[in-house]
Formats: structure tokens, C-alpha cells, sequence
């Protein structure tokens, strides 16, 4: 009961949110041509959530009874991704260090403490030697949205911070959301691709492989967006 009440709070948050200010990248003396990735980029599970529901519209129950649903559709997503054996942070964290690397910034993945929430972490481990600066990449949520009797697609919020590993001053700090719903303005935004879209839940589960491929194919362009952000 505690989540449903949880998860309905969060959702009315969107309608009233102030435009977020990010920092622009701001160049240090040295061009920075090496960095860590802080660990545990990804949330554990894929979101499946279905922006307007028409359970919703019922009242305390109805939206109480909506939340079940909600669930119910998550869980049976992630079981579909983890029939096959669906790793998408490795893919993620792979695509952003070859990114870089074609950028000409070299990149390594540091170990670090799992985030206890989804939010940028309070203090960073110590980076190997030469580390110039250290991206925090926090993705707060991934997996597929239906923005209201739509179809569905891949849905990504992610938060990134880029400090400077000697004395941790930020360099570069920006919200990019992929395929958003009430987006706040200030957030830098991605158009979903056309190419991964499902009719509904039963769509979704019946084609593990290609919803997958949505989902990294999403988390790829984010990647992108970010490093683009790096200079």
C-alpha cells in the first residue's frame, strides 16, 4: 500500500516540476583525454508503465488497483529481458566507453559503491592514476512507456555529472531523457526511434530479443547525447 501511495506521489510530480538547470561543460585548462566511469550506471529492473490509465480515473481504488497492474506488467517485462539473459548495463556502459573512445577520451569502469538510491553519489572512489576527470552517469529508470492509449515505446531518464578527479569541482552536469512524458523544460531530449514499438504487454513478452534491442538501442543514444555534452 506504502509503494502504491509512493508511486502515485512521483507521478504527480511532473505537471508541477520547475525547469531544470544543468551546467554547460566548462573546458578546463587541459583538455581532458581520460576518465572513470563510476559503477552501478543502470537500476536493476526495466519500468513498464503506462502514463494514462484509465484504472486511474476511478478514484483511490482505482488508482490503487491501477498500481497492481502496473506491476504485474513490469514484472512480466523483466521476466521476458531476463529469459534472455538481457545484461543492458554492460551494453550501456560498453557503447558510452566506445563513444569516448572515438571522441579521443579514454575511458575505464571503476569499481565503486552501489547506489542506494538513484541519485548521484555523495563521494567518489579514488581514480587510477591519471584519471583526469570521473563521469557520474546515473540512469534513474529505463524500459518502455505507453503515453496514453499509444503504442509503446523505450523509455530512458538519466542524470550526468562530469567532475574533475583532483579536486571534484563539476565540469559538466545535464538531464537527458529519452522518449519522456511531461518533460521538464531545461532537460535535453531525445525523439524515440520509430523502429522499436509494441502494440501491448503481450506484444512485448512474445518478442524478448527485439524488446531488448529497443531498450538498448535507447540507452546507446544516450550515451551519445552525453558525451556530445563532454566538450
Amino acid at each position: 500500500m506504502n509503494k502504491s501511495f509512493a508511486a502515485l506521489a512521483l507521478l504527480s510530480l511532473g505537471a508541477c516540476a520547475k525547469p531544470y538547470v544543468g551546467t554547460p561543460y566548462a573546458a578546463p585548462a587541459t583538455p581532458v583525454t581520460s576518465v572513470g566511469i563510476v559503477a552501478d550506471t543502470l537500476p536493476k529492473d526495466a519500468v513498464a508503465f503506462e502514463a494514462a490509465s484509465t484504472m486511474s480515473n476511478f478514484g483511490l481504488i482505482g488508482a490503487l488497483v491501477d498500481a497492481g497492474v502496473q506491476a504485474s506488467r513490469k514484472d512480466r517485462v523483466n521476466d521476458a529481458l531476463e529469459s534472455i539473459q538481457h545484461d543492458p548495463e554492460a551494453v550501456f556502459e560498453k557503447h558510452l566507453v566506445d563513444t569516448l573512445a572515438a571522441n579521443r577520451v579514454s575511458a575505464t569502469l571503476m569499481d565503486g559503491p552501489d547506489r542506494e538510491e538513484r541519485k548521484f553519489l555523495a563521494s567518489y572512489p579514488a581514480a587510477p592514476a591519471g584519471t583526469q576527470a570521473l563521469v557520474d552517469f546515473n540512469v534513474t529508470s529505463f524500459g518502455y512507456v505507453n503515453a496514453g492509449n499509444q503504442l509503446w515505446r523505450p523509455v530512458v531518464t538519466a542524470d550526468v555529472r562530469m567532475v574533475d578527479a583532483l579536486n571534484g569541482k563539476t565540469i559538466m552536469e545535464n538531464r537527458i531523457v529519452y522518449n519522456g512524458v511531461n518533460t521538464q523544460a531545461g532537460v535535453v531530449t531525445i525523439a524515440p526511434n520509430p523502429a522499436y514499438t509494441f502494440q501491448n504487454r503481450e506484444d512485448m513478452v512474445a518478442n524478448p530479443e527485439r524488446l531488448a534491442a529497443g531498450i538498448d538501442d535507447a540507452l546507446k543514444q544516450v550515451a551519445e547525447t552525453a558525451v556530445r555534452l563532454m566538450k
